[in-house]
Formats: structure tokens, sequence, C-alpha cells
């Protein structure tokens, strides 16, 4: 086949020296659309060797586009942290609209594989902002904004990634402050998103500009509905929930053909639009951010708060689902941060001679007990809590 031979192609062309070797099978998804077999079995492929190179702790800034079976665009990126060998086509299914293929695919080991890659911190993905909503007068999409975050919470939940989004759309959250350069944003509502969600990290966003561009057909073809170009840009910014640093900030940009009609109302929930060809620039914005935010994430340290003490126990907002096990050990840690002239928190973590060991496990939360001869006296809530292999 032909679309597999150019990414195996690809893929070998990479491959550095290394002992050993892992096989993982993966399954990857697509949409067969208007019967083109070739374009949904690449699509679907590609989708099969992201899962692979997500799992086996590769470091990508963006994925591979492959069109009509056929590698056209490389922007694949791998930072030397592992590599793909080979590959193998194991079944191809279609189904209700839905083409499916399993792949075996082979990883080179990671030699340099993150310390606290056995761990998963949970981000909450707060509704996106629109910055300006009379943009959104043409075409009436002015719920375009939860709608791309339902979009790319949904993009980010089904792909294995180093981190877990927890949804936070109920409320609105006013992001103009924390997108400034004077940082004069307010602390406590990260705090508080941090606990209603009870994640360590916290994303907000806010779309830029959906205005339209110039037409792309001729006024002269009369015939012809009028296309325009419209643009899509939103930024991102990452905030540790624990320290309330901004840790990562990028905004992306992207744009594509406008076709409906310019006195439709587009209900930017529907199929409709999210297959239209703006639709799907928008789409491919949202993975090439799952995969940067993955890349950011992944090194980054899992902490836990701790929420109630009881003599020797303490109660932590970790547990089944980012990663901890009975019988784990645990580092306390005092969080004592230190306060500018300005009013600005700055973190400080002092790491205490504490040890605790987890003996309840929950899904979000767990209970540990001090193994320590050194009472818990001077441990206080929102005390950290440091995770150990």
């Amino acid at each position: 086949m032909r679309y597999l031979a150019s990414v195996c192609a690809l893929m070998i062309a990479l491959i550095s020296p290394s002992v050993s070797a892992q096989w993982l099978q993966t399954t990857g998804v697509a949409t067969l659309e208007d019967g083109d077999t070739e374009t949904a079995r690449a699509n679907a492929v590609s989708d099969a060797i992201k899962q692979a190179l997500l799992y086996s702790g590769l470091e990508l800034s963006s994925v591979q586009t492959l069109t009509n079976g056929v590698l056209t665009q490389d922007h694949l990126s791998l930072q030397a942290h592992g590599q793909v060998q080979q590959m193998q086509l194991l079944e191809e299914q279609q189904s209700d609209g839905m083409i499916s293929v399993t792949m075996q695919i082979e990883v080179l080991d990671n030699p340099q594989q993150c310390p606290e890659q056995d761990f998963i911190s949970h981000f909450a993905l707060t509704r996106t902002a629109l910055d300006n909503p009379q943009q959104a007068r043409y075409g009436q999409i002015f719920d375009v904004a939860p709608a791309f975050t339902k979009q790319l919470y949904a993009i980010m939940s089904q792909t294995q990634l180093a981190m877990l989004p927890i949804p936070y759309f109920k409320e609105a959250v006013d992001v103009s402050p924390f997108f400034t350069q004077q940082f004069q944003y307010d602390e406590n509502v990260l705090e508080y998103i941090r606990d209603k969600s009870n994640s360590q990290y916290v994303l907000l966003s806010q779309i830029t500009d959906i205005s339209t561009g110039k037409q792309l057909n001729n006024d002269y073809a009369f015939w012809q509905d009028e296309s325009y170009n419209r643009y899509f840009n939103v930024e991102f910014a990452l905030f540790d929930a624990l320290s309330f640093e901004k840790i990562w900030q990028k905004a992306y940009q992207t744009q594509g053909p406008w076709q409906f009609e310019k006195t439709a109302r587009i209900d930017v929930n529907s199929g409709t639009f999210w297959q239209s060809q703006y639709g799907r620039a928008i789409t491919a914005l949202s993975e090439k951010v799952m995969f940067d935010l993955n890349n950011e994430l992944r090194c980054l340290p899992t902490r836990g708060l701790i929420q109630h003490i009881d003599g020797d126990q303490v109660v932590i907002n970790l547990g089944k689902a980012n990663g901890l096990v009975m019988g784990q050990q645990l580092t306390l840690a005092h969080s004592s941060n230190l306060t500018t002239y300005a009013g600005k928190r700055l973190p400080r973590q002092v790491t205490t001679l504490h040890r605790v060991e987890v003996n309840q496990l929950y899904q979000h939360s767990a209970i540990a007990t001090n193994i320590g001869k050194r009472p818990l006296a001077n441990i206080q809530l929102n005390d950290l809590v440091l995770l150990s292999q």
C-alpha cells in the first residue's frame, strides 16, 4: 500500500541505534466520507501512529498530514526520546460510516523517560472566552467559544495523554487579566478552579480573531455562492494550580474557507459546521494544541494537596486516576509562599522529613498514614504531597 510505505519510509529514516524495542498494538479510527476510502484509511493510520507515539513517551511538536493516502507534508518533529522502527497493518474494518485500522508498531525504548511518567496530572480545561464577540455576527456563531472548548475536550479525552483534562465549563472565567504582560491576574480565581475541579494545573484560553478575510471566488461568477476566508486565532495559558505560576503560553492561528450563505445562521455544535473546511481547520489546530500541551505537561511533577488531617493520617487529593497504588510512599512538604511588596505571592516549597504511606485508595483521593516517628503536628491543610517512585 502506497500510503503505508510512505509513512514507514519516513519512520525508518529517523531510526537511531538502540538495544531494545517494544511492540505496541493500537487502533486508529477515521470518518469515511463520500466513499473516499483511501483518505479515511490514511487518517486512521495516522491516528494509530499518534496513539503509539504518545504511549511511548515521544515528544511531538505536531503531526504528519496524510492526504489521499500519500504523505504530502511532513510536520513531524521527534525530540530524540524514542523512535518508531517498523509497522504492520493487522486489520481493517468499515462500519457505520467509520473506518478503523489495527496496527502493530515497534517503538524503540525511551532512554530518557521522565521520572514521574507513571503518574498523571489533572488539568482543568476551562471554557474558552471570545475576545471580540462582534466578529461572531457573520454567521451568528456567538457560541463558537464553548463549542470549541467541547471539541477540544473531546479530542483530548479520546487520546492517551500524559495528562487528564477535567472539564470546567459551567462557569465563564474572565481570562483577559491572565493574558496581559503585567501579570495582574487574581490568583484566587486559579485557586477556586483548582479546588472545584481537583486539578494540579489550570488551562485558560481566549479566541482573539474569527474575522473574515478576502472573498475567495470571483464577483463575476454570479452563479456561485460567495465564499470568504475566515480566521481562527486562539491563545492558551497554562498555570500551576499550586504555585499559581504561568508555566506555558502560546498563540495559534489557522484559517479556512467560509462557504456558508451570507445570511445563514450556523449551528456551531452541528456536524455541518465541524465537517466544513473551516471546522476541519479548527480541528487540526486543536490536535496541535493537544500535542503541544502533552509535551509541556509530560515531565512536570504531579503534586497533591493535603485536604484533611486526623492524627497520623492525611487525606490527599490524588488517587487511582493519578496513578497512585496501595502502599505508595509520599513525602510531605510545606507550601510556604513569599509575598512581594506588591502583594504578589512567590512560590516556595520546603520539603520535610515526614513520609506517609497510602493505605486507603479511591479514584480521586487517598488516605495515607505517617510511617515515621515524628508526629505530623506541624503539617497543615494545603501543604504539598510529593510523589516518590
